[in-house]
């Protein structure tokens, strides 16, 4: 449906508007007729009279509901999100956004997932992260047209910034900050200068859009499997039969435990936007 402009909104409220105008329109149940009026000249002309003064016509459902600011309310469904409960209300106009180091993993970082999940059931219920990634924000809320200048401000913040190699080391417990859900996955052992420059210089985008920081002392850490409430306790009770199977891994593929990072990525709600590193030549 095409957009009502400015000029349309004004005539409506304008006829919907006690004192704007002295020629009253009636109301359905007010009689009108057609009085002759003789103003002297000889000339007869027609006037509008009503029974009632101040009558006038409502407007039609169909016009005045384009101006209705009335709209269903969002019932958030978790079955439809694995079980997640939102850390924010769903509000119309506000975007879910933190900005991150993508990873792609590897098939003995899934083959190594697959096997705390076998690991761990029945007791604890893991899944596997899908989008594996290093956030170097905290998930803040936007309004829809604070994206373009927050994208823009973060992609002037990385110019320049050359690529870099993250290497990860031991597999430990974390949290989100509502104890919603557990993750297991591993500390960040090489490139975590380089993730603290990222996080500085997002902390300044974030301070021009009155958003909050990272954290002060960030434990950066690549999440690989995940599960509903906190489950910490049950989960490091057994934490010494998932550092054996890591163990095992690091053994058998001792080459697949860092990587190249080459971009860092910026989730706006279903919106994603990457900003290219520079790479050595």
């Amino acid at each position: 449906m095409a957009a009502v402009s400015k000029g349309s909104l004004s005539l409506l409220l304008e006829y919907d508007d006690e004192d704007s105008s002295d020629e009253e329109v009636p109301g359905p149940k007010v009689s009108t007729k057609r009085v002759l009026k003789n103003d002297g000249s000889g000339v007869a002309r027609k006037n509008l009279k009503t029974s009632e003064s101040n009558g006038r016509l409502p407007l039609p459902v169909g016009i005045s509901s384009l101006f209705s600011s009335s709209s269903p309310a969002h019932v958030d469904d978790p079955n439809l999100h694995d079980g997640r409960v939102r850390s924010f209300p769903h509000e119309r106009g506000n975007w879910s956004t933190y900005v991150f180091v993508p990873y792609v993993p590897s098939l003995v970082i899934n083959s190594l997932s697959d096997v705390l999940v076998a690991l761990m059931e029945p007791e604890v219920l893991l899944k596997r992260v899908e989008d594996l990634h290093v956030s170097v924000t905290r998930t803040v809320i936007l309004r829809h047209h604070w994206i373009d200048p927050f994208v823009d401000s973060v992609q002037k913040s990385l110019i320049g910034f050359p690529s870099f190699s993250l290497g990860f080391g031991n597999l430990e417990v974390f949290t989100n900050e509502e104890k919603t859900r557990t993750f297991i996955g591993f500390t960040v052992d090489i490139g975590g200068d380089k993730l603290s420059r990222i996080t500085q210089e997002m902390d300044k985008c974030l301070e021009d859009f009155k958003l909050p920081p990272f954290y002060s002392n960030p434990a950066f850490h690549l999440s690989i499997v995940w599960c509903l409430g906190d489950k910490t306790k049950e989960i490091k009770e057994r934490m010494p039969s998932v550092e054996l199977v890591h163990q095992q891994f690091l053994k058998a593929h001792p080459s697949e435990w860092h990587t190249e990072i080459n971009q860092v990525d910026c989730k706006c709600g279903n919106k994603l936007y990457s900003f290219p590193l520079v790479q050595d030549v």
